[in-house]
């Protein structure tokens, strides 16, 4: 009796060619992205994002983190802080402590180099 290897060979085959399709389809269409988990983690990290006005027309729009703050300012500057040492509210800081943003409650303000650039803010 003899064996018929190319039938077997072919069948073969056909059956690993199913299968590298089945992995690769499934891979394509059920796995996430790895942008996908990226922008989750970024989006779980981030909380609420809160508008404050602020005194001479400025705002603050925060977007919170759990250990930092993104700034953008009514006067087109945008910045990552990160969250700073504080006996009372948030405060979030820069290394050298030149830029420092406030916030307790519904309240928040900024300072620059010692001096306030941005006071009176409320949430809207």
């Amino acid at each position: 009796m003899e064996h018929d290897w190319k039938g077997q060979v072919a069948i073969a085959v056909v059956l690993l060619g199913i299968g590298a399709a089945a992995v690769y389809w499934f891979g394509q269409n059920m796995l996430p992205s790895v942008e996908g988990i990226v922008s989750n983690e970024r989006q779980s990290a981030v909380s609420a994002q809160t508008v404050f006005t602020c005194d001479g027309g400025k705002s603050i729009v925060v977007a919170f983190g759990s250990d930092q703050a993104h700034l953008t300012l009514s006067d087109g500057r945008e910045m990552t802080i990160p969250h700073a040492a504080s006996a009372s509210g948030a405060r979030y800081a820069n290394a050298d402590e030149s830029f420092v943003f406030w916030n307790k409650g519904t309240t928040a303000l900024i300072e620059e180099r010692g001096e306030m650039t941005y006071s009176t803010c409320v949430t809207n």
